[in-house]
Protein backbone atom coordinates (compact mmCIF):
# COMPACT_ATOMS: atom_id res chain seq x y z
CA UNK A 1 0.00 0.00 0.00
CA UNK A 2 2.59 2.54 1.15
CA UNK A 3 4.65 1.59 -2.33
CA UNK A 4 1.02 2.55 -4.49
CA UNK A 5 0.96 5.65 -2.51
CA UNK A 6 4.49 7.15 -3.23
CA UNK A 7 3.96 5.94 -6.95
CA UNK A 8 0.58 8.01 -6.78
CA UNK A 9 1.68 10.63 -5.05
CA UNK A 10 5.02 11.08 -7.67
CA UNK A 11 2.45 10.88 -10.53
CA UNK A 12 0.13 13.68 -9.01
CA UNK A 13 2.78 16.16 -8.29
CA UNK A 14 4.50 15.45 -11.45
CA UNK A 15 1.41 15.89 -13.79
CA UNK A 16 0.48 19.10 -11.93
CA UNK A 17 4.22 20.36 -12.39
CA UNK A 18 4.23 19.80 -15.70
CA UNK A 19 0.64 21.59 -16.47
CA UNK A 20 1.48 24.52 -14.38
CA UNK A 21 4.96 24.37 -16.21
CA UNK A 22 3.30 24.19 -19.60
CA UNK A 23 0.77 26.91 -19.13
CA UNK A 24 3.54 29.12 -17.79
CA UNK A 25 5.75 28.62 -20.61
CA UNK A 26 3.02 28.53 -23.87
CA UNK A 27 0.72 30.97 -22.22
CA UNK A 28 2.24 33.48 -24.60
CA UNK A 29 4.45 32.02 -26.87
CA UNK A 30 2.13 33.43 -30.27
CA UNK A 31 1.59 36.77 -28.23
CA UNK A 32 3.77 40.33 -29.01
CA UNK A 33 4.92 39.88 -25.10
CA UNK A 34 3.93 42.14 -22.98
CA UNK A 35 3.40 45.52 -25.44
CA UNK A 36 0.16 46.63 -26.70
CA UNK A 37 -0.29 46.54 -30.60
CA UNK A 38 -0.75 49.89 -30.97
CA UNK A 39 2.52 50.70 -29.13
CA UNK A 40 4.40 47.94 -31.24
CA UNK A 41 7.28 48.85 -32.87
CA UNK A 42 10.66 47.50 -34.05
CA UNK A 43 12.82 49.55 -31.44
CA UNK A 44 10.32 48.57 -28.39
CA UNK A 45 10.55 45.18 -29.60
CA UNK A 46 14.28 45.34 -29.50
CA UNK A 47 13.92 47.36 -25.89
CA UNK A 48 11.83 44.40 -24.59
CA UNK A 49 13.85 41.78 -26.26
CA UNK A 50 16.92 43.32 -23.94
CA UNK A 51 15.19 43.05 -20.77
CA UNK A 52 13.98 39.11 -21.87
CA UNK A 53 17.56 38.13 -22.72
CA UNK A 54 18.39 39.61 -19.40
CA UNK A 55 15.90 37.64 -17.75
CA UNK A 56 16.59 34.66 -19.29
CA UNK A 57 20.08 34.93 -18.34
CA UNK A 58 19.50 35.86 -14.67
CA UNK A 59 16.92 32.32 -14.86
CA UNK A 60 19.52 30.26 -16.48
CA UNK A 61 22.10 31.46 -13.89
CA UNK A 62 19.23 30.62 -10.91
CA UNK A 63 18.39 26.73 -12.55
CA UNK A 64 22.05 25.99 -12.64
CA UNK A 65 22.97 27.04 -8.88
CA UNK A 66 19.64 25.21 -8.40
CA UNK A 67 20.53 22.19 -10.00
CA UNK A 68 23.86 22.19 -7.62
CA UNK A 69 22.13 22.70 -4.34
CA UNK A 70 19.41 20.36 -5.19
CA UNK A 71 22.19 18.03 -5.65
CA UNK A 72 24.63 18.55 -2.82
CA UNK A 73 22.51 18.94 -0.19
CA UNK A 74 18.72 18.61 -0.79
CA UNK A 75 18.73 15.44 -2.61
CA UNK A 76 14.84 16.22 -3.95
CA UNK A 77 13.02 14.31 -6.58
CA UNK A 78 12.26 16.01 -10.00
CA UNK A 79 8.37 17.11 -8.71
CA UNK A 80 9.75 18.83 -5.95
CA UNK A 81 13.09 20.42 -7.92
CA UNK A 82 10.77 23.32 -9.97
CA UNK A 83 9.63 25.30 -6.43
CA UNK A 84 13.32 24.99 -6.12
CA UNK A 85 14.77 26.67 -9.06
CA UNK A 86 11.63 29.66 -8.56
CA UNK A 87 12.66 30.37 -5.29
CA UNK A 88 15.97 31.15 -6.46
CA UNK A 89 15.02 32.74 -9.41
CA UNK A 90 12.42 34.82 -6.93
CA UNK A 91 14.82 36.21 -4.70
CA UNK A 92 17.56 36.97 -7.10
CA UNK A 93 14.51 39.23 -8.93
CA UNK A 94 13.70 40.72 -5.96
CA UNK A 95 17.20 41.97 -4.93
CA UNK A 96 18.41 43.06 -8.29
CA UNK A 97 14.72 45.10 -8.71
CA UNK A 98 14.62 46.38 -5.18
CA UNK A 99 18.59 47.50 -5.90
CA UNK A 100 17.31 49.51 -9.18
CA UNK A 101 14.56 50.87 -7.25
CA UNK A 102 16.56 52.42 -4.55
CA UNK A 103 19.25 53.38 -7.06
CA UNK A 104 16.90 55.24 -8.99
CA UNK A 105 15.31 56.90 -6.13
CA UNK A 106 18.26 58.18 -4.80
CA UNK A 107 18.47 59.91 -8.18
CA UNK A 108 15.28 61.32 -8.16
CA UNK A 109 14.26 59.69 -11.16
CA UNK A 110 10.68 57.94 -10.57
CA UNK A 111 9.78 54.40 -11.71
CA UNK A 112 6.33 54.14 -13.36
CA UNK A 113 4.21 51.22 -12.02
CA UNK A 114 3.62 50.62 -15.61
CA UNK A 115 7.19 49.77 -16.55
CA UNK A 116 7.42 47.93 -13.24
CA UNK A 117 4.58 45.81 -13.77
CA UNK A 118 6.17 44.66 -17.75
CA UNK A 119 9.80 43.86 -15.94
CA UNK A 120 7.87 41.63 -13.79
CA UNK A 121 5.68 40.41 -16.40
CA UNK A 122 8.68 39.70 -18.50
CA UNK A 123 10.55 37.93 -15.86
CA UNK A 124 8.20 35.37 -15.12
CA UNK A 125 7.07 35.27 -18.55
CA UNK A 126 6.93 31.91 -20.77
CA UNK A 127 10.73 32.14 -21.87
CA UNK A 128 12.38 32.74 -18.92
CA UNK A 129 10.80 30.22 -17.05
CA UNK A 130 11.63 28.12 -19.75
CA UNK A 131 14.94 28.26 -19.71
CA UNK A 132 14.56 28.02 -15.71
CA UNK A 133 13.30 24.41 -16.53
CA UNK A 134 15.79 23.00 -18.83
CA UNK A 135 18.61 24.54 -17.37
CA UNK A 136 17.73 23.10 -13.69
CA UNK A 137 16.91 19.76 -14.85
CA UNK A 138 20.13 19.88 -17.66
CA UNK A 139 23.57 18.63 -17.18
CA UNK A 140 25.56 21.10 -19.15
CA UNK A 141 27.73 23.92 -17.06
CA UNK A 142 27.58 27.32 -16.31
CA UNK A 143 28.42 28.56 -19.27
CA UNK A 144 26.33 26.39 -21.21
CA UNK A 145 23.71 28.29 -19.38
CA UNK A 146 24.62 31.50 -20.12
CA UNK A 147 24.59 30.62 -23.80
CA UNK A 148 21.67 29.36 -24.04
CA UNK A 149 19.81 31.89 -22.24
CA UNK A 150 21.83 34.17 -25.01
CA UNK A 151 20.45 31.97 -27.58
CA UNK A 152 17.10 32.20 -26.42
CA UNK A 153 16.62 35.54 -25.71
CA UNK A 154 18.11 36.16 -29.29
CA UNK A 155 15.67 33.88 -30.89
CA UNK A 156 12.67 35.77 -29.27
CA UNK A 157 13.81 39.27 -30.71
CA UNK A 158 13.74 37.67 -34.17
CA UNK A 159 10.48 35.93 -33.37
CA UNK A 160 8.43 39.18 -32.19
CA UNK A 161 10.03 41.15 -35.79
CA UNK A 162 8.77 38.39 -37.27
CA UNK A 163 5.42 38.56 -35.64
CA UNK A 164 5.35 42.28 -36.36
CA UNK A 165 6.29 41.90 -40.12
CA UNK A 166 3.44 39.23 -40.23
CA UNK A 167 0.77 41.60 -38.66
CA UNK A 168 2.25 44.67 -41.18
CA UNK A 169 1.37 42.81 -43.66
CA UNK A 170 -2.05 41.29 -42.87
CA UNK A 171 -3.35 44.56 -42.30
CA UNK A 172 -2.75 45.20 -45.74
CA UNK A 173 -4.83 42.40 -46.49
CA UNK A 174 -8.48 42.40 -47.77
CA UNK A 175 -9.24 39.27 -44.69
CA UNK A 176 -12.20 37.96 -43.88
CA UNK A 177 -13.74 38.92 -40.69
CA UNK A 178 -14.10 35.53 -39.52
CA UNK A 179 -10.61 34.85 -39.88
CA UNK A 180 -9.11 38.51 -38.50
CA UNK A 181 -6.90 38.88 -35.56
CA UNK A 182 -5.64 35.92 -33.82
CA UNK A 183 -7.28 33.01 -36.22
CA UNK A 184 -5.39 34.47 -39.45
CA UNK A 185 -1.60 34.67 -37.31
CA UNK A 186 -2.06 31.56 -36.58
CA UNK A 187 -2.81 30.42 -39.45
CA UNK A 188 0.21 32.57 -40.79
CA UNK A 189 2.59 30.97 -38.61
CA UNK A 190 1.06 27.47 -39.01
CA UNK A 191 2.36 27.99 -42.87
CA UNK A 192 5.83 29.56 -41.88
CA UNK A 193 6.41 26.58 -39.36
CA UNK A 194 5.72 24.35 -42.38
CA UNK A 195 8.32 26.07 -44.19
CA UNK A 196 11.16 26.28 -41.53
CA UNK A 197 10.21 22.34 -40.90
CA UNK A 198 10.50 21.43 -44.35
CA UNK A 199 14.28 23.47 -44.57
CA UNK A 200 15.62 21.62 -41.82
CA UNK A 201 14.05 18.02 -42.63
CA UNK A 202 12.52 15.38 -41.25
CA UNK A 203 12.77 11.51 -40.59
CA UNK A 204 10.11 9.68 -38.95
CA UNK A 205 10.91 7.86 -36.11
CA UNK A 206 11.01 3.81 -36.76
Amino acid sequence: MSVLWITLKGMFFTALTAAISENLVFVRAFGMGELDYEDFTPRRALEEGYIVTLMSVLAAASGWMGRWLVGEYLHLPNHLQPPVFLGIFTAFFLLIMGGILIWRKKQGKVTSKKRYKLHTAIAFGFLPLGVLLVTGFGTGGMGEALWMALGAGGGYVLAMLLCWSIRERLDLCDIPKAFRGAPILFIYLGLLSLALFGLVGHQLAL
